[in-house]
């Protein structure tokens, strides 16, 4: 009994320790950068929409995975805020793409540069051998990632 125990607290260990990690690095970032405390449901739509250059709603809601009623209500927010913008599709006159804005390509990159820079002053502050084993254990996460990926 010992032994499932210790086997199915590793996922639960995992989860707990990712989450906490990309919470206070999305803290500190926002702290360091003076960078708005956006929902992370905005965020994502707006890296969405930065990385593919724009998308239809439908598009991406089936991306995120998430209800179209649910995307309407994030864009009507962001476009209320200036973050994004609302084109004719070239591709079909009756639909809209849905496009970043220059301000929200700026808060984004913002966002990266700092979280950038507080990872690697706390990566540089860990003793040579956690950085090494942090290092040795990148290509177990990635494939763990893939898993995770391929299983949505």
């Amino acid at each position: 009994m010992t032994r499932v125990r210790k086997e199915s607290e590793l996922p639960d260990r995992l989860v707990r320790l990712v989450q906490g990690l990309s919470r206070t690095l999305v803290q500190a970032t926002r702290r360091a950068g003076h960078l708005p405390a956006l929902p992370e449901s905005q965020v994502a739509v707006l890296r969405r929409l930065s990385h593919s250059g724009g998308q239809t709603p439908a598009q991406l809601a089936d991306d995120l995975h998430l209800a179209r009623p649910t995307i309407s209500n994030l864009v009507r927010d962001l476009t209320a805020d200036g973050l994004v913008e609302r084109r004719p599709s070239p591709a079909d006159g009756r639909s809209v793409l849905l496009v970043p804005t220059a301000r929200a390509e700026e808060m984004l990159n913002a966002f990266r540069q700092g979280r950038s820079e507080a990872m690697t002053r706390a990566v540089a502050q860990l003793p040579a051998e956690d950085r090494a084993r942090i290092e040795a254990a990148l290509p177990s996460l990635t494939l763990l990632l893939d898993r995770i990926r391929a299983q949505t």
